[in-house]
């Protein structure tokens, strides 16, 4: 064989490598494995729901997203955690998992900083790109913003019409700073993870909890507990964490496909969580749910001010400057 000839097949041959890599880049499917501790009938669980149908409509088969939900694959923490070491690509948390790597994201459930659900919206979105920096080095990246709910305090014993209503009543929280509230309030606070808070109720570890209507009604806490307070102390939410890594590796139009689909995505589990919160208290007090307005909502919102300051102050310097942006946000 001739040079010409065996340049022209090394030519030929090149070009084929490059056509055959370029067709394999084209066809290869990013897994996406969706996953939370939250149940699928509440806004969280549907609004991960969503998310993984968005992602495989408008990534036409170069995503392959898949939603667990009910912690199926773990608790909030254990979730984060895979996240973060890839074994899984997206969950929803805040304080109670992504708060063991950046403890000031505590900040984002301080009691009675949130005007109403539209402001919680506005601060999420605000303090998202902080959120990203504090939490990159952890291989953790913040997407849309999910709002599950004002929250009030169900027990079983009294209804909590005034702060002293509290007193002596063991009240289940998810992390130190809700223990700390309960305690400034005069209650007892105890740590339980959320599956097992129904247990804790039936079997009196606890006597009370506290959480938005619709997610006490998607975990059947009215089962176990009649009395449920009105007290608004603290407006809860989410973000999409994503595997910082895993978003980079992918290709800029999925990662804007990425990225409209998980404001979609909120969107959906915003208004869900807003219809979920109107049917949940009308089913609660159909099941026998005694529901009461607290005499004055600012003798609590008072009680906690110094609580408040305190634990900001006592956090430091990365704490403060989130809460100070979080307060600047009209």
């Amino acid at each position: 064989m001739d040079s010409k000839k065996l340049g022209y097949l090394l030519v030929i041959g090149v070009v084929l490598l490059f056509f055959l890599g370029t067709v394999h880049a084209a066809e290869k499917v990013y897994t996406c494995r969706i996953a939370t501790f939250m149940s699928s009938k509440d806004s969280a669980g549907m609004g991960c729901q969503k998310l993984g149908e968005l992602l495989n409509a408008k990534g036409k088969g170069r995503i392959k997203a898949t939603v667990s939900t009910n912690a199926e694959l773990g608790n909030q923490r254990e979730l984060c955690e895979m996240v973060r070491d890839g074994s899984v690509e997206v969950t929803t948390s805040l304080p109670s998992g992504t708060g063991r790597y950046v403890p000031a994201l505590a900040v984002f459930e301080l009691p009675y900083i949130y005007k109403d659900d539209a402001h919680m919206v506005r601060v999420l979105k605000a303090l998202r790109p902080d959120v990203g920096k504090l939490l990159a080095p952890h291989n953790i990246k913040p997407f849309g913003y999910m709002d599950i709910g004002f929250r009030h305090m169900l027990n079983k014993k009294r209804p909590i019409r005034k702060v002293a209503d509290l007193k002596g009543l063991k009240m289940r929280g998810p992390n130190p700073m809700y223990i700390g509230m309960f305690n400034a309030l005069g209650a007892s606070g105890t740590t339980v993870t959320w599956t097992e808070v129904y247990t804790a109720l039936q079997s009196g570890v606890v006597d009370g909890m506290e959480a938005s209507p619709a997610l006490i009604y998607a975990m059947k806490f009215q089962e176990q507990a009649k009395y449920l307070s009105k007290t608004f102390h603290i407006g809860a939410n989410f973000y999409l964490m994503t595997g910082k890594k895993w978003f980079d590796s992918l290709p800029k139009d999925l990662q804007k496909v990425f990225i409209e689909a998980t404001e979609e995505a909120s969107k959906y589990a915003f208004d869900t969580e807003m219809e979920l919160e109107r049917q949940a208290m009308d089913k609660l007090i159909a099941e026998g749910v005694k529901v009461n307005e607290v005499d004055d909502l600012n003798e609590f919102r008072n009680k906690l001010i110094d609580f408040r300051e305190k634990y900001v102050k006592d956090k430091g310097a990365e704490f403060e400057k989130l809460y100070k942006k979080m307060l600047g946000v009209k």
